[in-house]
């Protein structure tokens, strides 16, 4: 299939990313096509992050490492990933948005082959890095359909994708356990490889492509190395900061250089003439009060994946363990499972019917209330079952409607990039969120090496608050963050006056 025989949207102007639409009497089935493809790569990346947390212990046996060294296998895919996510959704503006998709699954494909083949660690973590790539899979997937699908239907395909993937994620945590007891550690890769790689064929077969929406230019590779730094800077003392210890000269003066870092990179960008990251974009109020909102919705929702699982499997001789298997521990994952789903399936049609932004704050609550419940009942397997249930509603809704707030917000050539750096700012705040949980845990290890039952009750309150935070930053999002369904795709200079293209120094 090609860009030619694709109808649902005509590109007259292929830079413009905003032009009209034609229906044809195949645009539906061929629309359908390519939103199947690019959720279900979408939820290959989910899968391939989500896999390996739960089944740390079992890879720390496979290569022969300590607890320490398989830390890294986390660390570097984080860093990879956070790195990579906007470079790449750059590229895929600049010279289109399905060439690197294929790229970016192509490397994913790589890396599951080389993680499968691994016995050794630093063998795995090369691995873990080339995987890292698959962090642009969903900022690449939003932008190609706001360049084919009509106006009308974008908010609810991003938020269907959105769902989507964050579901992948949950049944990563789930499909662990009987894996690696069925068929092995290895398969926690090769099963990503091939999935990975029949997705590459799916791409080329069903995706057209788009043509690019960045007007000219070229890659500003100085701004992504800075980039690239201040976030390598950031994220290694978040991840190990437990383990060198918080007060220690080497994670204090790693977090001095990330601001230092930061700083550079703010000022190369706002005097480029090419920017990598627009930094006008992220003064929109509907982009910054989003990516607030995202770092919490991260903060609460990757700790709880995090740690959870560890919790279920806490031994009852503790006095308050369940003593669960890692198997049992992902299948109590299940309901939580279908209700992020659900609620990311609901957020789509309801925000037809109601502001994106009531939609956000009403989708907060029920995260709340999952983690108070979590606090006063995790006595029992179907307590924590049901605490994370109810939580999981507000994620699915959080996570999709913020993505669409954000595609909505940006004019089409930033897509890309403003989505990446979305997806960046939520796994920082996933890194945030795992750092405290870390330490409040350790400061209440017993002598059996296991966290008392109070640091638990803490952590649930801690994740409590958060997601209240969370509640106020989603109140702060403009009223009218997206167009709504009717509503005509704006250029970039009516979208944003304040993104006029005007003289830069370089």
């Amino acid at each position: 299939m090609t860009a030619d025989n694709w109808t649902m949207k005509s590109n007259n102007s292929p830079r413009s990313g905003s032009s009209g639409h034609t229906d044809g009497p195949s645009a539906p089935s061929r629309g359908r096509s390519v939103v199947v493809a690019l959720s279900v790569s979408a939820v290959s990346y989910a899968l391939v992050q989500s896999m390996v947390n739960p089944g740390l212990e079992a890879l720390r046996g496979h290569v022969h490492t300590t607890q320490l060294g398989v830390s890294w296998v986390l660390t570097a895919f984080l860093l990879s990933s956070a790195v990579l996510t906007p470079v790449l959704g750059r590229l895929g503006d600049q010279v289109g948005k399905r060439r690197i998709l294929i790229a970016v699954l192509l490397l994913l494909t790589a890396g599951s082959l080389v993680a499968a083949l691994a016995t050794s660690l630093p063998v795995l973590v090369v691995g873990r890095l080339l995987q890292g790539a698959g962090g642009a899979t969903l900022p690449l997937a939003f932008g190609i359909v706001r360049d084919l699908l009509p106006t009308a239907r974008v908010g609810t395909t991003v938020g269907l994708i959105a769902a989507v993937s964050s579901v992948g994620g949950a049944i990563g945590v789930l499909v662990t356990g009987p894996i690696i007891d069925g068929l092995g550690v290895p398969w926690l890769f090769w099963l990503p490889a091939i999935a990975n790689g029949i997705m590459v064929l799916a791409v080329l077969l069903t995706v057209p492509d788009t043509g690019t929406t960045a007007a000219g230019g070229r890659m500003n590779w100085p701004a992504g190395f800075l980039l690239a730094a201040t976030l390598i800077l950031l994220l290694l003392p978040l991840s190990l900061g437990q383990e060198w210890g918080w007060g220690s000269a080497r994670t204090l003066g790693l977090f001095a250089a990330a601001v230092a870092a930061a700083a550079a990179w703010v000022a190369v960008e706002t005097h480029s003439r090419f920017p990598l990251i627009d930094m006008r974009v992220f003064r929109m109020r509907p982009v910054w009060t989003a990516n607030l909102a995202s770092f919490l919705f991260g903060v609460t929702l990757y700790s709880a994946f995090g740690f959870i699982p560890s919790f279920l499997q806490t031994p009852a001789g503790t006095g308050y363990g369940l003593g669960e298997s890692i198997t049992a521990a992902g299948l109590l994952f299940l309901p939580a499972t279908a209700t992020q789903f659900l609620g990311g399936l609901a957020a789509g049609p309801l925000a037809r019917r109601v502001p994106t932004k009531t939609l956000l704050v009403a989708g907060s609550v029920p995260t709340v209330a999952g983690f108070l419940l979590l606090a006063v009942l995790h006595g029992s397997a179907w307590q924590v079952a049901l605490g994370t249930a109810v939580a999981s509603v507000g994620f699915g809704i959080g996570l999709s409607a913020l993505s669409v707030v954000v595609v909505h917000a940006v004019p089409a050539e930033h897509t890309g990039a403003a989505t990446g750096m979305n997806a960046n700012i939520r796994t920082i705040g996933g890194a945030v969120g795992a750092a405290v949980v870390a330490t409040v845990l350790a400061s209440r290890t017993t002598t059996g090496g296991f966290p008392d039952e109070g640091g638990y009750t803490a952590v649930f309150v801690l994740l409590a608050a958060a997601a209240a935070a969370g509640l106020l930053a989603c109140l702060l999002i403009p009223a009218k963050a997206d167009p709504g369904p009717q509503a005509e795709e704006a250029t970039a200079d009516e979208r944003v006056p304040e993104l006029v293209d005007r003289p830069r120094p370089f």
